[in-house]
Order: C-alpha cells, then sequence, then structure tokens
C-alpha cells in the first residue's frame, strides 16, 4: 500500500488518472462480473423455481381431470335410452369395450401421476394431505370403477349402477374436494417461496448497492465525468431494485446498452417480468372463483365500491341483476352434485358469452350469480337480462336439460348504501321467485339526483 501511494505522489496527472483508471476499470470489471453471475444464477433459479412450482398443480389437475373422464365414461356404459339408438351404449359392444379401455388407461395414467407426485419432497402437511387424497384416489378406483367395469363385462348393469352411484360419485366428490384443500396447500408453498426469492433478491440488491458506493467513491478521485458515465446506470438499476423491493414493477425497465450494466438491467427486466406473472397468478387465485371462474365476492366487493363511487361523483348510471337457478336443489338430488357442479360452469360460460365486455359475472353464493352493469340504466338492464333468460333458456345441459333463471333488477341510487341497493335487487328476485320463477322483476324507481341519461354505447344491451 505504501509503495502505492510513493508512486501515485511520484507520478505525472496522466499516469496517476490511468493508474486510477486502470484500478477502476478492473474493480468494475470484477464487480460487474459477479454482479451479472449473481443475476444470471438468480434468474436462473427463479425459472427453474417458477416451473417446477406450476408441476404439482398440474398433476393434481390432470388426475382430477381423469378421475372426471372415467366417470363420463362410466356415465356412457351405463346410459340406456329406448327412443335413441347411439344411447343404446350397453347393446353395443364395441362402444362398451372402447368406454372400458379409455377408464383402464386413465387408471393407469392416474396412478403413475400420483406415483411421480409422491417422489417429490413434500412438506408434512403437504404429505398429509396428499394422502387423504391418494387414499381416497385408491376407493375410487379399486372400489368404484373396477367393480363397476367388472360388473359391465358380467353384463350386470344394475350392480355397476349401484357401483356408480353408491361408490364413484361419492369417491369422486371428496376427491374433488381434497384435490382443493391440496392445491391450497401448494399454493401457500409457492407464496413461501416467492417470499424467500424476495429476501434473496433484495439481498443482491444490498452487495450491489455496496458495489456501486464503492465504485463512486473510488471514481470520484479519477474525474466527474468518470463518476457519472458508471453512477447513472448503476443508479437507475438501484431504483428499479428498490422499486420491485416496494412492488411497485409497473416501469418497464429498459437496457440501453450490451455492457456490463446493460446485462444486469436485462437480467432485472427478465426478474421482474416473472414476479408480474406470479403476482398476476396469485390475484387471479385470489379474486376468481374456482368452479366457475366466474368473480368472487371479494373482487365484486372492491369493483363495486368504486362504481358506486363513480355513480356519485360524475353521475354515471349503475345497474345490476341478481339471478338465481330455479330449483337447483332438485338437480343436486336427483343427479348428484358433480352434475349440479358441471351445470353451474356451464351456465357461466354461457351468460358470460352474452354479457358485454363492460359487464362482469360475480358467483354470489351456491346458485346465485350477480351481474354489475357499470353506466347502464335499470331499463337497459332489464334488458339484457331478458337476452340472457333466453339464451340459457335455449342451452341443453349435459343430464339435466334445459333450465330456467329468475332474476332481480336494481339501478343504484346515489343516496342509498350498497346493501340498501342489493337489498333491493334481492327483493326483486324474490318477487320473480313467488310470481312463479323464469321471470324478471324489479322494484326500480327512478334515481332522484342523476343528470339526464346521455346516450353511451357501453348502455346498448
Amino acid at each position: 500500500m505504501e509503495s502505492l501511494i510513493y508512486l501515485l505522489k511520484n507520478s505525472s496527472i496522466k499516469k496517476r488518472l490511468w493508474i486510477i483508471m486502470s484500478t477502476l476499470a478492473a474493480l468494475i470489471f470484477i464487480g460487474g462480473a459477479i454482479g451479472i453471475n449473481v443475476i444470471t444464477v438468480a434468474n436462473s433459479s427463479l425459472e427453474t423455481s417458477y416451473k417446477e412450482s406450476y408441476k404439482p398443480v398440474k398433476i393434481i389437475s390432470r388426475i382430477i381431470f381423469l378421475m372426471n373422464d372415467s366417470w363420463g365414461h362410466m356415465t356412457f356404459c351405463l346410459q340406456q335410452s329406448l327412443k335413441n339408438d347411439y344411447l343404446k351404449t350397453q347393446n353395443n359392444k364395441k362402444l362398451l369395450s372402447a368406454h372400458i379401455a379409455s377408464i383402464v388407461d386413465n387408471i393407469d395414467e392416474s396412478n403413475s401421476l400420483l406415483n411421480k407426485y409422491n417422489e417429490r419432497n413434500l412438506t408434512k402437511e403437504e404429505q398429509n394431505k396428499t394422502d387423504l387424497f391418494s387414499d381416497t384416489h385408491i376407493q375410487y378406483i379399486n372400489e368404484g370403477l373396477i367393480p363397476a367395469i367388472d360388473a359391465i363385462e358380467s353384463k350386470d348393469f344394475q350392480a355397476a349402477n349401484t357401483i356408480f352411484v353408491s361408490k364413484i360419485n361419492p369417491y369422486f366428490k371428496i376427491a374433488t374436494l381434497q384435490a382443493s384443500d391440496l392445491l391450497q396447500v401448494i399454493n401457500q408453498i409457492q407464496k413461501d417461496e416467492y417470499q424467500e426469492a424476495t429476501k434473496y433478491f433484495t439481498l443482491i440488491r444490498n452487495s450491489l448497492i455496496l458495489l456501486t458506493v464503492l465504485g463512486i467513491l473510488i471514481s470520484f478521485t479519477a474525474a466527474i465525468l468518470l463518476i457519472r458515465s458508471i453512477v447513472l446506470p448503476l443508479n437507475k438499476a438501484v431504483a428499479h431494485f428498490k422499486q420491485i423491493a416496494e412492488g411497485n414493477m409497473d416501469e418497464n425497465i429498459l437496457a440501453p446498452s450490451k455492457d456490463e450494466i446493460g446485462q444486469v438491467l436485462s437480467g432485472l427486466a427478465a426478474m421482474q417480468e416473472k414476479l408480474r406473472i406470479i403476482i398476476a397468478e396469485l390475484d387471479q387465485l385470489a379474486s376468481t372463483d374456482k368452479l366457475t371462474g366466474a368473480w368472487n365476492r371479494r373482487r365484486f366487493e372492491d369493483t363495486v365500491e368504486f362504481e358506486i363511487d363513480r355513480l356519485r361523483r360524475y353521475g354515471q348510471r349503475l345497474s345490476l341483476m341478481i339471478l338465481d337457478i330455479d330449483h337447483f336443489k332438485k338437480i343436486n338430488d336427483l343427479y348428484g352434485h358433480s352434475i349440479g357442479d358441471r351445470v353451474l360452469i356451464d351456465l357461466s360460460s354461457a351468460i358470460l358469452s352474452t354479457l358485454r365486455a363492460t359487464d362482469s359475472l360475480t358467483r354470489w353464493g351456491g346458485e346465485e350469480f350477480i351481474i354489475l352493469c357499470p353506466n347502464t340504466t335499470a331499463e337497459t338492464v332489464l334488458k339484457l337480462a331478458e337476452r340472457v333468460r333466453e339464451k340459457i333458456s335455449s342451452v341443453k345441459f349435459e343430464e339435466v336439460g334445459s333450465i330456467t333463471l329468475s332474476f332481480g333488477v336494481a339501478e343504484c341510487d346515489p343516496n342509498e348504501t350498497k346493501e340498501e341497493w342489493l337489498q333491493r335487487a334481492d327483493k326483486a328476485l324474490y318477487l320473480a321467485k313467488s310470481a312463479g320463477r323464469d321471470q324478471i322483476k324489479t322494484t326500480q324507481s327512478l334515481p332522484k339526483a342523476l343528470p339526464k341519461e346521455t346516450n353511451n354505447a357501453s348502455d346498448s344491451p
């Protein structure tokens, strides 16, 4: 160290500058290489973790799909219609064999997937949930599908149907619920891994900040221009790190050059994009009804408060309809909850295909849904409700056939609370039910403190 100080003191300014610049260049090169390597490794680790985190979800979802598919094939094996030759499956050996072969293939694949899932390193809670699901899956096959197949091959369709009702249906429902619980555990594990990744990247950020400060202190002795050429891009990288740590990932990260700092920014941009995807998927899971894909109560509550505020601030009209499936309990009682769930899924899909882009569908509870219609009058929503009613009445649902809906429509008054508004819509639904169902009712009176309605494209049903 003393020799270096002596050399600097006894050297020309040019030589000193070259020594400082060379030292700085070496430090920057080493620091940049380390930073790039850390970012590359961290980015690769994040990508691997991201891909691995969704494998268990895909496996469990695939197993449930195979169980559901086997359930469907078994349904076809047991159907028998005297009026429709296509539905006389019990008399069609070739068709029966094809369905049975599909069930056997599904059994083999689901067993293989479950074995593959159990090879993973599971937490204690995940292992407990997996054991419950595995036991039900085994019962579904050994006590349900296999005995039913044996009965069908023996032409004892009555026994097969008894097994279908008493074993296959209950075990499938239990397995679906257990799979949902297991997926929730997996989701929590993914959140925990995400938090660990955030801590890791915070450590990287702090390390790079330390290197940046060190570089600034060293480069300040050389020249202001040299400092600016290094500090500005590094400060930009630090700012991005801070924004990500604070949860702000709206600003796009650009890499203006291909040097070390540019590579750091590129790695950071890739990391930010993957974090955006993870957060968006977690938010989607938290705001969507798992069965139907419609909004859940949480998302509706957040949105309706915003829309009511717009109504009161700008006078934009706001309406909704509450709809309920008529005699849905009978569907569950006659066909089972799995068919009832299928009806809810298909109903949501059919309704969404009928709505406008500005409308939103929320599963309010059980068989009850809410359609929120911003910037729309009650009169227009009545027309939209009629269109939905006619659409659903023309749909043939699996096993069930046609269903009907009852509607309650209400437009929000700026002087009433959200709860009062929903109560009026619910009262209108009650009137529709009391009047014989398959109807649309409203308790609507014109809002008192709104300007005259303006023509708006979104107000067309």
